[in-house]
C-alpha cells in the first residue's frame, strides 16, 4: 500500500511539473522598448533603382540596452519600399527577429522622414518565441557623395512579449 501511495504522488508530482512547464511556454510578460538608434544606410543596386538598402546602428533601448539594429529592405526610385526584414541584437547576444513596412519621403533635397512598423515574430536567448510590435520613425540624412550611404536615426518605441 505504501509503494502504491509513494507511486501515485511521485506520478502526481511529475504531471503537475509537467502541465508547469508547459504553461510557462504559453504565458508571456510584456516589456516597452523605446530609445534612438544611429548609423547608416548603404545602398546597393543600379544608379536608377530599385536600390537594397541595409542598415546598420547603435543606441540604447529600454529593456535590451546597448543595442544594434541591422536592417534590409528594397528601396524603388519612386520611394516605396517593400521586404523589410529586421534584427536587434541586446546587449547580452539575445536577438529579436522580424518583418516591418515603412513609408518614407522628402523633407529637403537631403532628407528622407520615414515611418516603419515592426513586426516582431522570433528571437532567440530570453526573446526565443517572442513577438509584438514596435512604431518606429527614422530620419535619413544624404550625406555621402557619391550616394552609396546616408546617414539614419531611428527612434523606436513598441512592446516585445515574450
Amino acid at each position: 500500500m505504501k509503494k502504491t501511495v509513494l507511486t501515485c504522488s511521485l506520478l502526481l508530482a511529475f504531471a503537475a511539473a509537467a502541465m508547469a512547464a508547459d504553461s510557462h511556454g504559453a504565458k508571456t510578460v510584456p516589456r516597452d522598448v523605446f530609445g534612438v538608434l544611429n548609423g547608416r544606410f548603404t545602398f546597393a543596386g543600379p544608379y536608377e533603382g530599385p536600390w537594397t538598402t541595409t542598415g546598420d546602428v547603435t543606441g540604447t533601448l529600454r529593456h535590451l540596452g546597448l543595442a544594434k539594429m541591422y536592417t534590409r529592405h528594397t528601396t524603388s526610385p519612386y520611394g516605396e519600399i517593400s521586404g523589410g526584414r529586421f534584427e536587434i541584437v541586446a546587449a547580452n547576444g539575445d536577438r529579436i527577429q522580424g518583418h516591418y513596412t515603412a513609408t518614407g519621403r522628402y523633407i529637403s533635397d537631403t532628407q528622407v522622414l520615414g515611418t516603419a512598423t515592426l513586426t516582431i515574430e522570433t528571437g532567440s536567448g530570453r526573446f526565443d518565441l517572442a513577438r509584438g510590435t514596435i512604431a518606429a520613425a527614422f530620419l535619413e540624412t544624404l550625406d555621402d557623395p557619391t550616394w552609396a550611404s546616408a546617414g539614419v536615426s531611428w527612434t523606436l518605441e513598441g512592446t516585445v512579449h515574450y
